[in-house]
């Protein structure tokens, strides 16, 4: 029923499915779902149902299941497929009239179905007394449930700024109340199902029991033979769903076009002010709804669904409720990426700037004020307006603008690798990167990226399955390989960063970030921590993208690391290769970065806590054929601070380790006071990054000495005290090892 996600395909992905949970892992860094895409949150019986509507939108009614006999097209997604199911597309439909206002129904009028069964008996064509002949453009489908759900008052309160709700009947319940229009380019219908139910009977000729009666051509008796299929011709399948509740389970469920950037942009201020806001009203908040993804959902369509009468820019016929001149304002989402403007597809073919130029001087009636007002601002500000409405409907990190992301968009985007701070705003171009509006291209966002690259499927790319967390990260900081530490005023203190997932599912972590506080009382400088080799390299993405950390003001802002597999076929100069499997697993309490910093000078007690943790693991390994390894988001576990005892007579550090002819650099922590006299309080000495099973001297003294000694430097003086012979532990390169308690 739901696409498979272990087939390959030809395209860089990062790793992760896409996600809309609230864990305290991720929050607002979730990706906003591709075009197509299920809505976030639905259960698993209501995936099946949008997967199950999404087979049947897409397949093709046969003449046998009660195709025609005169139709348009025979599936719904012949029409609604750009860029995805549930889109637009350039195919026109024709109405005609006489005078706009004669529908002509009893010569099979208003709409003209241009296919037929059997073109030369059953075929239907324009009575040649028809003088009105329109064309009207496929609508988007995206979000048709969240328009549903909108409130009825909230719709009719728009009217305080013009234009009126048009008040339609529910074609499934002739009982139910009149509500205000959602759908239709003149606001004929206030649900789904209704859609649905009108498209199936007026566009591909199936009848059901809300429309049971056959389009025969041109409504013309003596052709009733053509139509051999009895009526209604929508029977309920194996599962008691009829064709019209597939399709609106489809699209009742489909999400919302996004927004990228999500918020923040010149424009959109512009936009408000020429007036454009009036109509194009930008948010509401759904109602009650039987779908929890659905009901109090805060939603940015840009439509007040009202009919507003739009002087030239009209089709010129009269449909219910809508007079000839009255067009109902079209939700605004989605605009990036329609072939076609306006409801006759008019405006199409050029830059998306002339084609909103276009459409904008089109706007005619009670749209003629903003357009005045548009064409008033600066050659700056009418490019910022339009960068604005190009944003709707843009997916995060495609930079190609294709509805999916693949090495194309990976081979752009890697250069905007800012890390953590302010680089740019919402208006800059890589400002479609930046999840979090930060102002940056860091670590959090390319968590997103993960989940949004390998929540694609192979199958229907545009589609993203729903996964939640697989495991927790339990996350420590430590020193020594304890939780506290002591340490002379001014001294240094060596720290590390050690996690590990909770459950046995995931196979290592993909990629991890976080930040770190300093509480209690200020710390004094620190250095860019070291992240672990083994996981952002060789064989994982090294810098940029393992930032490592970044100092401000004392503060260490973010810590982090991620691994890649990037298929970049068209290119060798990209990282790419196995990620580092086992990294963190549980019961593997792996070093995720090790770092320093200098303690304060007065005396106290200090902490240095974990937060805002991001992170993602592997749960799918690639295979041959697979390029990409898929990933889960990971939830925040339990997390450990270290405690920083300042003390006057703690030992202190007086210069750092030189790099040995194998290239190490020794690195040496303790916790707890020691004595001259070699006792103390739970002294434990740790010396780590060395040459592994080799030999070593521990040599102490009372004061700082900067002399050179046997290639390399003598730290401490004040006379040399008794020195302990140590053995190092580890096998290969620096993994060196000694701890000691005294």
């Amino acid at each position: 029923m739901r696409p498979s996600l272990t087939s390959g395909r030809s395209a860089l992905l990062l790793a992760a499915p896409a996600l809309l949970i609230a864990s305290p892992a991720f929050g607002q860094q979730d990706p906003q779902p591709m075009l197509g895409s299920p809505l976030r949150g639905l259960t698993s019986a209501e995936l099946d149902l949008f997967y199950l509507g999404l087979d049947a939108f897409n397949t093709a009614i046969t003449p046998e299941g009660g195709l025609g006999p005169v139709f348009n097209e025979p599936a719904c997604g012949s029409c609604h497929n750009h860029p995805a199911s549930g889109g637009s597309s350039v195919r026109l439909v024709t109405r005609f009239s006489i005078g706009g206002t004669d529908l002509m129904e009893d010569l099979g009028g208003p709409l003209l179905q241009d296919q037929s069964l059997d073109p030369d008996n059953c075929g239907e064509v324009i009575p040649p007394t028809a003088d009105h002949i329109i064309q009207r453009v496929t609508p988007i489908c995206f979000g048709a449930g969240l328009l549903e759900a909108i409130v009825d008052s909230d719709i009719v309160a728009n009217e305080s700024n013009g234009g009126f709700a048009n008040l339609v009947a529910d074609l499934s319940d002739g009982s139910a109340p009149l509500r205000p229009a959602r759908f239709g380019w003149k606001g004929g219908l206030a649900n789904v199902i209704s859609f649905s139910i009108d498209a199936a009977l007026m566009e591909m000729g199936l009848t059901n029991i809300f429309l049971p009666v056959e389009n025969l051509p041109n409504n013309d008796p003596n052709k009733a033979f053509c139509d051999g299929v009895g009526d209604p011709e929508d029977q309920p399948d194996a599962l008691g769903r009829t064709k019209v509740d597939r399709f609106t389970d489809f699209q009742r469920l489909l999400a919302a076009p996004p927004q990228t950037p999500r918020s923040g942009m010149t424009g959109e201020a512009l936009f408000a002010r020429v007036g454009c806001a009036t109509c194009h009203t930008p948010g509401y908040v759904t109602g009650t709804a039987p779908e929890a993804a659905i009901a109090n959902q805060a939603i940015q369509p840009y439509s007040d669904f009202l009919l507003h009468d739009m002087g030239a820019l009209n089709d010129g016929i009269l449909e219910g409720n809508a007079g000839q001149n009255q067009m109902q304002t079209r939700a605004l989402w989605g605009l990036s990426v329609r072939q076609s403007f306006l409801h006759d597809g008019r405006v199409t073919g050029g830059t998306f700037f002339d084609n909103m130029s276009n459409v904008i001087q089109e706007h005619d009636g009670e749209g003629s004020a903003s357009r005045a007002a548009f064409n008033a601002l600066t050659a700056p500000e009418k490019q910022q307006l339009v960068d604005f409405l190009q944003s709707l409907g843009r997916v995060e990190f495609d930079y190609e603008r294709d509805n999916d992301l693949d090495d194309f968009d990976w081979f752009f985007i890697e250069p905007f690798l800012t890390g953590p701070g302010t680089f740019f705003d919402a208006d800059a171009p890589e400002a479609f990167c930046d999840i979090e509006q930060d102002g940056d291209f860091d670590l959090h966002d390319v968590a997103s990226l993960q989940i949004a690259y390998t929540g694609q499927s192979p199958d229907i790319p545009s589609t993203q399955p729903v996964l939640e967390p697989q495991s927790a990260l339990d996350l420590h900081v430590l020193s020594g390989g304890s939780k506290n530490v002591s340490v002379a005023p001014g001294g240094e203190i060596h720290y590390e960063i050690r996690g590990e997932l909770d459950t046995a599912g995931p196979q290592g972590l993909a990629m991890f970030s976080m930040d770190l506080s300093f509480t209690g009382g200020p710390l004094g400088p620190l250095d860019e921590p070291e992240v672990l080799t083994s996981f952002t390299g060789p064989l994982g993405l090294a810098n940029p993208a393992g930032f490592g950390g970044t100092r401000s003001g004392g503060d260490l802002l973010q810590v982090g690391g991620a691994q890649n597999s990037i298929a970049a076929a068209f290119s060798t100069d990209y990282f790419k290769g196995d990620l580092v499997l086992d990294v963190a697993t549980r019961g593997n309490r792996a070093v995720l970065a090790r770092g320093k910093l200098t303690a304060p000078a007065t005396p106290g007690v200090y902490t240095v806590d974990i937060s805002n943790v991001v992170a993602t693991a592997v749960i799918e390994q690639a295979q041959a054929g697979d390029d990409y390894w898929r990933v889960a988001p990971v939830a925040t576990g339990k997390l450990t601070s270290l405690n920083v005892k300042v003390v006057q007579d703690a030992p202190s550090v007086y210069c750092t380790g030189k790099t040995s002819s194998q290239g190490c650099v020794p690195i040496l922590s303790w916790r707890g006071l020691p004595t001259l006299n070699n006792g103390g309080d739970n002294f434990v000495l740790r010396l780590e990054n060395a040459v592994p099973d080799s030999f070593s001297l521990v040599v102490w003294g009372g004061a700082p000495d900067n002399q050179p000694f046997q290639g390399g430097t003598l730290c401490v003086g004040g006379g040399l005290n008794p020195t302990v012979s140590i053995k190092t532990q580890g096998d290969a390169g620096c993994s060196g090892l000694y701890r000691s308690q005294y």
